[in-house]
């Protein structure tokens, strides 16, 4: 059984979805030197804050956490990203100044808790599934999207936690194969552990695992006590068979080049 002891894995040694008090969300706890010595006592070697990008923030937030938290601490790699999102089909928050200041892009196509963001037609679950389907579909048709944020996860106090189950293999195959295609990653999360949403989430990793997609591994923290907690997800890997080749480490802003297009950020 997977416990808070220190992994000799390498999933249980990366934490790349972390905010900071700098998300609006985010507590006021969670300042670099605290979430940086959270990451170390769990044993995270590499490190990835990625503060909201929504359509308001100011992106000199991005700066600053690059000043201020380095890029490394001890042993620890540190990455600075963001976490955009799909406003609407055909729109993001990501610009291409964005782009140019992260080593990662995270993009969420879920964040229907925010009222500016596009929701289904209906309450109805076959609506609101569709709705899913079309967001996460053009989500991972952009090419400068470097990971998924917790897909097909129902926010609480928004819909139906059973709608996402509706979608059958042959809605969610040409989503798996466009985000192959792309070379964008998926995000594992304490997300998926949601007891209703279990089975539908396990059901489309498995399909992202047998596309050959990577996977990113994050706590999707706004608190200290979640910080480096990867542990958590360590039976949600075990179960998928997961190993250290299927984990999407942060390629930096070097490694980015080749895969940022321009001309598909549309913001």
């Amino acid at each position: 059984m997977m416990t808070k002891e220190r992994s000799n894995r390498l999933f249980g040694r990366c934490d790349v979805h972390v905010h900071t008090r700098l998300s609006p969300c985010g507590l006021e706890e969670m300042t670099p030197e605290a979430v940086l010595q959270a990451a170390a006592d769990h044993g995270i070697e590499y490190l990835g804050i990625s503060d909201h990008m929504h359509p308001f923030t100011d992106i000199s937030i991005l700066d600053r956490n690059r000043r201020e938290f380095g890029s490394s601490f001890g042993t620890m790699d540190i990455y600075i990203g963001c976490e955009g999102e799909v406003l609407s089909v055909g729109r993001t928050s990501i610009s291409e100044e964005v782009i140019e200041k992260c080593d990662y892009i995270i993009l969420a196509a879920n964040h229907f808790t925010e009222s500016y963001i596009s929701q289904p037609l209906g309450s109805g679950r076959e609506e609101v599934a569709r709705h899913f389907l079309d967001m996460l579909m053009y989500a991972v048709s952009l090419e400068f999207v470097d990971v998924i944020a917790h897909p097909l996860f129902v926010m609480p106090d928004t819909y139906d936690p059973l709608s996402p189950a509706l979608l059958t293999t042959n809605d969610l195959k040409p989503v798996v194969d466009l985000a192959a295609k792309n070379r964008i990653a998926i995000e594992i999360s304490r997300r998926a552990l949601a007891p209703e949403q279990r089975p539908c989430m396990l059901g489309f990793y498995r399909l992202c695992r047998d596309a050959g997609l990577k996977f990113s591994i994050g706590s999707d923290a706004h608190r200290l006590n979640d910080v480096g907690r990867i542990y958590l997800v360590g039976p949600l890997i075990t179960e998928l068979g997961l190993t250290d080749d299927d984990i999407w480490l942060p390629p930096g802003k070097a490694g980015r080049q080749g895969k940022v297009t321009s001309d598909r950020c549309r913001a």
